[in-house]
This record gives C-alpha cells, structure tokens and sequence, in this order.
C-alpha cells in the first residue's frame, strides 16, 4: 500500500509540473469570466438577465461536452502513449511496484486532476455568477453542486474509454488525434443509430441534466448510474489488461 501511495503521489507531481495542466487551469479560470462579461455587456441589447442562476449548471453543459473530455485527451496521452515513447515508463517498472500499482496509480492521479478540475469550474463559475448580480440561492448553490458531482462521474467513465484507448498507441500525438476522431464519432453515431446511445458512455457526457430533472423516474437514474459504473470498470479492466501485457 505504501509504494502505491508513493506512486500516486509521484503521479500528481508530475501531472502538476506539466505546463499543459497549468494552461489548461489557467484558461478554465479566464473562461467563465469571459463568458459572464460577454454576456453581461449584451444584456442591455437583449433585454434580459442573461447571466442568471444557473450560469454554472449551463457552463458544465460545455465543459462535458468539450472542455473536460479534451483535457482527459491530453492527460491520458502524456500519462502512457508519451511515456512509452520517450522511454520514461521504465523508470517506473524499476521501483519495487506491481504493473497493476502503476496502472492504479496514473488512473487515480488521472480521476484527481478531473475532480479538481470541476471543483475550480464550479466555483469560478458560481462567483461569476454571483458578482454579475444573479440571484443565487442555497437551492441554486446545491443544485450546481449535485450537477458537477454527476459529471465528475460521467467524465470519470469518459476516461476509462480514453485509457483504454491509449494502450494501443506509442505516440501522443497520434493517440490525440484518434482520440478526438473517435470521440467525435461516437457523438455523431446516435443521429445514425438510434439504439447507439444505449451502449456508448460518450452519450452520457450530459448525465448531471438527470438530476437536476426531478421529473425522471428514479429506475432511470439507478439504471444509468449502473451503466456508468460497469462501462468504468469494464474499460478500466480492458486497459490494465493491455497495459499488463505491454512491452515498453
């Protein structure tokens, strides 16, 4: 248990000396804020309180869809096709750690950069909405909340596709551009087939909208709960499973 600590640890020292982390937090500060001042100055134009409430509940809906999945692309490629490559996974086989402790351990470095990543989206958004003079109640500030727990859980399974993915690739750049490639077909499917939605995690990117309707019926929030935890573990087992057998 200790030397997988210390490989978790090693994991979020590297994710946080990489400058692409630190871009990628940076752009998500400046980003609600751009949006909350765009949409403020237009407000005389439009005539309505364009930046209300649910601002934060309707920037999750571009974060999900976009933002997130491109930052877990980056992660990913760094984290095992770029390390195949550059021949620094090595290193990592010469501690006294299992394959299983390595692969553990970049996935749960992986789950906290997203988890960290959601909670500065959250409250950046939730202060650009409260500085633009919204009203913002407990009730609206416990829905957002609810609403990036939820996607932390979808991006979660999200990255589980794209780990397992990435086993296949010993260049970032090309696992990058496959992994949009194929993210965008997978979003593009459900308008070809139908039935396509019910066996892909992709379709799931704007999962926290169940919660927020109190409307669905709680066998449809337990039924995709389910699916989300079986389609993470599923990719999860598919990609130590190739990663178990890598020659690096």
């Amino acid at each position: 248990m200790h030397s997988w600590k210390a490989g978790y640890v090693n994991e979020l020292y590297l994710l946080l000396y990489r400058k692409k982390v630190g871009i990628f937090g940076a752009v998500s500060i400046l980003l609600p804020v751009l949006f909350a001042v765009s949409l403020q100055a237009l407000e005389p134009v439009l005539g309505l309180l364009v930046v209300g409430g649910s601002f934060p509940i309707q920037m999750l809906g571009f974060y999900t869809a976009l933002w997130i999945p491109l930052f877990i692309l980056t992660l990913t490629g760094d984290q095992f096709p770029h390390e195949v490559a550059s021949r620094t996974l090595k290193l990592a086989f010469l501690r006294p750690n299992t394959r299983f402790h390595i692969f553990t351990a970049k996935v749960a470095a992986q789950g906290t950069a997203v988890a960290v990543l959601l909670m500065l989206l959250f409250v950046v958004t939730l202060l650009c909405a409260m500085f633009t003079g919204a009203p913002l109640g407990l009730a609206e500030g416990l829905s957002a909340a609810k609403a990036y727990a939820a996607a932390f859980a979808s991006m979660l399974a999200l990255s589980a596709v794209f780990v397992f993915a990435a086993q296949f690739f010993k260049s970032a750049s090309g696992f990058v551009v496959f992994g949009i490639a194929l993210y965008a077909a997978a979003k593009l499917a459900p308008f070809f087939v139908q039935s396509f939605p019910a066996f892909s995690p992709v379709s799931y990117t704007d999962w926290h909208l169940l919660w927020l309707n109190d409307g669905v019926p709680a066998g449809r929030r337990i039924t995709a709960s389910l699916f989300l935890l079986s389609s993470s573990l599923l990719f999860f087992a598919f990609g130590y499973y190739k990663f178990d057998r890598k020659e690096v």
